[in-house]
């Protein structure tokens, strides 16, 4: 497989309305081919805008965004965006959901073999024939990952795939992830509020605040990480969010 899309963004801003304040604003940012960035932020300050921009499918109000040194002007899929939801369509099979995108691409004989290397990956080997319907929620998250690979993406972008999960099916699908991380050389952007999925998945972390969407902290996430020094850098990305708003004072 090719190696994984050079990201770069260049000042961009995004509104919403053609007189909104600005709701995003990223004066630069580049990602290396293959790297692993997790963006952490709390809700509102522009995480999925900034991801949506990267995909092509949000256009930026100004500013330019442009991978492998092309400007992105569309949607391209070899740069895959999975969303919160698994979005599968429950007439098809398990099989023929993952099979989809490469019916799209012209590419349908190559689905056999590529969907059945993708359902052992991500841990539904023998799923394949199942109906969507009797599929729990992380086989769901599962069989949408292995469609957003079908195609052989140079970069995966991840838009909070574990916020409906509990606990430890959200465990079982990092592990999933980072299995399919270390089999394909891709770019990967995950966006997430949670700081335990930053350091599970990422080599480097950015972290964005609200009022506009920008980023305060970018921080590198060491390979090997003993339990001290995971302690400490959790501690620094938690400080590194901006507080809550604080709450209305009670009369007396």
């Amino acid at each position: 497989m090719p190696s994984g899309f050079r990201i770069e963004l260049r000042g961009v801003t995004h509104r919403f309305g053609r007189s909104g304040a600005a709701a995003l604003e990223v004066s630069s940012l580049e990602i290396a081919p293959a790297e692993r960035v997790a963006v952490i932020g709390r809700s509102g300050c522009g995480k999925s805008t900034l991801l949506q921009i990267i995909a092509g499918l949000t256009k930026p109000s100004v500013g330019s965004v442009a991978i492998d040194g092309v400007e992105v002007r569309a949607p391209s899929p070899l740069c895959t965006l999975m969303f919160q939801r698994p979005l599968l369509f429950p007439w098809l099979t398990v099989a023929e959901n993952i099979a989809l995108a490469l019916r799209f691409a012209g590419r349908a004989g190559e689905a056999p073999a590529r969907v059945a290397r993708l359902l052992t990956l991500v841990g539904l080997e023998g799923r394949g024939q199942a109906r969507v319907a009797e599929l729990s929620g992380g086989q769901q998250q599962r069989a949408a990952l292995a469609r957003s690979l079908a195609v052989e993406p140079r970069a995966l972008l991840l838009d909070e795939p574990f916020s409906a999960l509990d606990a430890v099916t959200r465990a079982e699908l990092r592990h999933e992830i980072r299995t399919v991380l270390d089999a394909f050389s891709i770019t990967f952007v995950l966006v997430t509020h949670d700081v335990d999925d930053a350091l599970e998945l990422a080599d480097r972390v950015v972290v964005m605040a609200r009022a506009p969407g920008r980023i305060i902290d970018d921080i590198s996430i060491p390979a090997a990480l003993d339990a001290a020094r995971r302690a400490a850098l959790r501690a620094r990305l938690i400080d590194s969010l901006e507080p809550e708003p604080a709450p209305f004072a009670l009369s007396a």
